[in-house]
């Protein structure tokens, strides 16, 4: 299926269509497609855009929403129930402008910052099993991680 990435036009989203059975189509790939397949399609980093068939209006949150809510009764639980409470009580323009502005934003940067994280300490791992005793100089306590990583301890202890 060829999909179009992310990108800033919401032209570009893929077009999904919903029917008055709330049967889902896909125009791209001319087939009909599930909430799960969607999930799929929005976790691959493409955009959807769904409108009713009939009346052209765009329901791609409430299509958003039903994704989530299918993850929740799947037991892959995404919002914590206090959060949802929260949610629910809060009836001031404030939580509007907290989940445009604020929630966005942050969940953005925490992705950047495990993605960070991620990436130097695979690099860290890597260079400690490929020059085990350069690391060994800089990082103290780096030869029981090396122990552990590789399974043999370090000979030249052995010989003290």
């Amino acid at each position: 299926m060829t999909k179009k990435k992310k990108t800033e036009p919401e032209s570009d989203a893929i077009l999904i269509k919903r029917h008055g059975n709330r049967r889902l189509y896909n125009t791209e790939t001319k087939s009909y497609v599930n909430y799960e397949d969607l999930a799929e399609i929005v976790r691959d980093g493409y955009d959807i855009r769904v409108v009713d068939s009939k009346t052209n209006e765009d329901v791609t949150k409430a299509v958003l929403i039903q994704v989530i809510l299918e993850e929740e009764k799947r037991d892959s639980s995404v919002l914590p129930t206090d959060f949802l409470f929260q949610v629910l009580r809060s009836q001031e323009g404030s939580m509007q402008d907290f989940f445009r502005n604020h929630l966005s934003a942050s969940f953005e940067a925490y992705m950047k910052t495990k993605e960070e994280f991620d990436n130097r300490f695979r690099s860290i791992l890597e260079m400690a099993i490929s020059a085990p005793h350069m690391m060994e100089k800089l990082i103290p306590g780096a030869e029981v991680m090396r122990e552990v990583l590789t399974g043999t301890p370090d000979k030249d202890k052995e010989k003290e």
